[in-house]
């Protein structure tokens, strides 16, 4: 027995030590504000643990501070500036401006070279070097360089404006209006009349800044059952269900990690193509499916929590047209599962949706998943109509040109062993060419792979020919309703008619040309990389009346 309790002691002894051992920041527990505090911002309600993370990027970047939560880090510069000064926060993301900057820096000093060395290399560097009297010399010339740095350097400016204590006490609007109206505007912590709020925060406050985590840790669990109660017993505050699954869904980056599951499936699909390896390929469309279940799964998950269908921003719109060719593959591949064609559009929307969610991850600033509101011009109901058309035939274009460029390196692989191949296309175009290509067929001869290929993209350019019509004449009626014209010329209009001109000329063509599989192949190609041109070239190089989209 004595045994036991020593044991004991010394366990209760360790574990003591170990958690006097944790820094302060390790202590804090911020989950009670981050899945049950709401925060009004941008015209809408999120989570705190939203609001953090969008804010903390405007500031950060994509980085977090010596590895703390962007909850945390947010509520520290919050209450304990000092801690900051001279620490690299502010990201810089155009790297000629900051060579530019750092030529401006006194560099003699070696603590100051490797802090320039680390910002050439990070893109974060410190207010203090920023507010330098030849820095902001440097960048009120480069403003006036309108093309290629002012945008560059009102993000530097906003940056460091964000990371006032002022910002960010301004911007945290956690106090519904007590009257529970919907058109009331939500207010700081400042004035809370007769509520506990205040003390509370006050407590926790100077428990911070002593870095005392225990009462840090009680004062915040406070709060979060406070601040929800107000406004009507909460009857404009989120639930906490909605407010934990909105925090989770950025906490897993938007689940655009489902594209490792898109290139598991790609790989076997491709050797069940190429080899014919029938097991293979049902374990590769297992998993196909599984990842269009985890991404319709995701679009439901932001469906919900933002209250609005999602594809009102460029990142909703890439993410939700992978998904839409992804269920559209899906189908055809249900519907072609004794058919030749058997895995080339599986294989196209893998191809498309890993592309898509791959991009959306390693461009967050660019491609900004942060929910916001719809701008005014987009509450119609042609929204759903016109951008949906449009976005399918894209993922539609994208996928035929896949199989397009399987085709052409089947053709340049076969040009190299011989001269034959010149008739390798589809006798029948698009859908009729499942006709020709009968089901039942367990192989497929190498003469006939070629035929296949070019009756998938073929059945691909149909449907994305009708789509992109369909989305045009869409827009026009929206654009005559909403503009009082139905053309205008814009960029964005310009060339989805550009795309559309090209599969009108590939479609014709088709008919005259004697190698029809090889043109129809490359002219997909053009179309595509038209396509691509448009959607993302112009959405951020080029203004136009579509520039919020």
């Amino acid at each position: 027995m004595k045994y036991l309790v020593f044991v004991f002691v010394f366990l209760v002894t360790l574990s003591t030590n170990a958690n006097e051992q944790n820094s302060f920041e390790e202590q804090v527990d911020m989950a009670p504000w981050s899945d049950k505090v709401a925060v009004f911002t941008g015209g809408r309600v999120k989570s705190f643990e939203t609001f953090s993370r969008s804010f903390m990027t405007y500031i950060l970047g994509t980085k977090n501070f010596e590895g703390q939560s962007p909850t945390f880090t947010y509520f520290d510069m919050l209450l304990r500036p000092e801690r900051y000064f001279g620490k690299q926060i502010i990201f810089v993301k155009h790297k000629g401006l900051r060579a530019a900057i750092i030529g401006e820096v006194d560099v003699r000093d070696p603590v100051v070279k490797e802090n320039m060395g680390s910002f050439m290399k990070s893109g974060l560097v410190s207010r203090e070097v920023l507010q330098e009297t030849k820095v902001q010399e440097l960048l009120g010339r480069l403003r006036q360089d309108v093309r290629r740095f002012a945008a560059s350097v009102e993000t530097i400016e906003a940056a460091v404006n964000a990371s006032d204590p002022r910002s960010l006490w301004g911007v945290l609007k956690v106090v519904p209006p007590t009257s529970g109206s919907f058109d009331e505007q939500w207010s700081t912590l400042e004035n809370v009349a007769g509520s506990d709020i205040p003390d509370a925060w006050i407590k926790m406050r100077d428990a911070w800044k002593a870095e005392d985590a225990k009462t840090v840790n009680e004062e915040l669990v406070k709060l979060s059952v406070l601040l929800p109660a107000l406004g009507k017993g909460g009857t404009i505050y989120p639930s906490s269900t909605k407010l934990k699954l909105e925090s989770f869904y950025f906490k897993m980056g938007n689940f655009t990690s489902i594209w490792l599951v898109y290139l598991g499936s790609t790989v076997l699909l491709l050797m069940a193509f190429v080899y014919r390896f029938n097991r293979v390929g049902k374990i590769g469309l297992a998993l196909f499916a599984l990842a269009v279940l985890l991404n319709t799964a995701a679009v439901l998950w932001r469906w919900y929590v933002s209250g609005r269908y999602p594809n009102t921003n460029m990142f909703e719109s890439i993410t939700t047209a992978a998904w839409m060719g992804s269920v559209f593959s899906l189908m055809m591949e249900y519907i072609l599962r004794k058919n030749a064609m058997k895995y080339i559009f599986s294989i196209g929307a893998s191809i498309a949706a890993m592309v898509a969610l791959l991009t959306v991850r390693l461009y967050p600033l660019e491609l900004n998943p942060q929910i916001t509101n719809k701008m005014p011009v987009l509450h119609d109901v042609w929204l759903y109509i016109h951008v949906n058309f449009i976005i399918f035939s894209y993922c539609l274009i994208f996928v035929a040109a896949v199989s397009a460029s399987i085709y052409l390196i089947r053709r340049f692989i076969q040009k190299c062993k011989n001269q034959d191949g010149k008739s390798d296309y589809a006798r029948s175009g698009g859908v009729a060419s499942l006709v020709e290509i009968r089901p039942g067929t367990k192989k497929v001869s190498t003469n006939n792979i070629g035929s296949v290929l070019d009756g998938a993209t073929m059945i691909l350019v149909e449907l994305s020919f009708i789509l992109l019509w369909t989305g045009i004449v869409m827009g026009a009626i929206w654009a005559d309703h909403s503009w009082g014209r139905p053309w205008g010329w814009d960029p964005k209009e310009v060339f989805a008619l550009n795309t559309f001109l090209i599969f009108v000329v590939l479609i014709h063509s088709r008919m005259k040309v004697k190698d029809k599989g090889f043109w129809t192949a490359w002219l997909a190609l053009i179309g595509c990389a038209v396509m691509i041109f448009n959607w993302v070239i112009i959405n951020f190089t080029i203004s136009g009346l579509h520039s919020y989209a």
